[in-house]
């Protein structure tokens, strides 16, 4: 397989499942709001930091963190290169030129989805038509992922779009985690648990995890059962621990992969040594910027054994 094509594809799940995670997000923000107590605030201006884009954000908008300025940069500004319609403008292109590698049927998904990313963003911006949009999305994401599974064959390419997907999504789900929980530890719960309470179930609802986290005889919703669940179980798609080992399940599968596997190893041993009940105050914060530093040599690495050509 061309390491130029095996690129694309790579490069086409990792924008998908980006533009997915972000509207998954910012759908859960807006129904967020309605239910924390009167007196609960929350800023828009945390889902900047989820994608650690302050500088940049500040460079385009200054001092303006209002809703409105948010989801604008979020969703549809075209000098934001993690925003929605350029993820999914990035990711058409990644398929457009692989056409010969990708199915008819995901060629056509795809382009659904591009039509449908950029014809509705702008009227998306404001709160009374945000929900259909992001809902829609998400579920044209999903098809193109059903799509993906049940017409392409399980080849290289196959496993390349597996790794994208999976690498992004739990780059994503550590991004969630450190923002949106780290506020709530350690003492919180204790002062304000009402609001904890909502928090943490916001969190779990980000990663679409609330109804498999009470499935799986969850009963208490508190900060340390939420995080073991999120980064260490295995059967959640979105569970970082089960990302990672969807990885490994690619790279066994892919020739030439000791130096991307020895990578992996290192991660899934520091993540599987970690207590939650350690992840206090700044702990977290400090353990999920390691841990994304960790996701970027594993992507330096993929990039370095089967992306380099010239």
């Amino acid at each position: 397989m061309l390491s130029r094509v095996a690129e694309n594809v790579y490069w086409m799940a990792r924008y998908l499942e980006r533009a997915e995670d972000t509207a998954r997000l910012i759908n859960n923000m807006s129904n967020l709001l309605l239910d924390l107590p009167r007196n609960a605030e929350v800023e828009w201006y945390e889902l900047i930091k989820v994608f650690g884009a302050e500088k940049h954000y500040t460079e385009l908008y200054g001092d303006n963190r209002d809703e409105r300025a948010v989801m604008k940069y979020l969703i549809a500004d075209k000098h934001n290169q993690s925003s929605i319609v350029t993820c999914i403008n990035s990711a058409r292109e990644n398929g457009r030129v692989t056409r010969d590698i990708i199915t008819y049927e995901m060629w056509e998904q795809i382009n659904e989805l591009y039509h449908f990313s950029t014809e509705y963003a702008k009227g998306s911006i404001a709160r009374r038509k945000r929900s259909d949009y992001m809902s829609g999305l998400i579920r044209r994401c999903q098809t193109m992922i059903g799509i993906t599974m049940g017409t392409l064959p399980h080849d290289d390419a196959y496993q390349f779009l597996r790794i994208g997907r999976n690498l992004e999504r739990a780059d994503m789900s550590s991004r969630i985690i450190d923002v949106a929980a780290a506020q709530l530890l350690p003492d919180q719960e204790d002062f304000n648990p009402a609001f904890a309470t909502v928090r943490w179930i916001s969190v779990l609802k980000s990663l679409n995890a609330f109804q498999a986290y009470r499935q799986q005889g969850m009963v208490g919703i508190n900060g340390g059962a939420v995080l073991r669940y999120l980064m260490h179980n295995r059967e959640f798609p979105r569970s970082i621990n089960h990302c990672l080992e969807e990885v490994r399940g690619c790279l066994n599968a892919l020739q030439n992969s000791q130096a991307p596997r020895d990578q992996l190893a290192a991660l899934v041993k520091e993540l599987e040594a970690v207590s939650t009940q350690s992840l206090r105050g700044s702990g977290l914060h400090k353990f999920i910027d390691h841990f994304q530093l960790g996701i970027g040599r594993l992507h330096t690495s993929i990039t370095e054994t089967y992306f380099r050509y010239n």
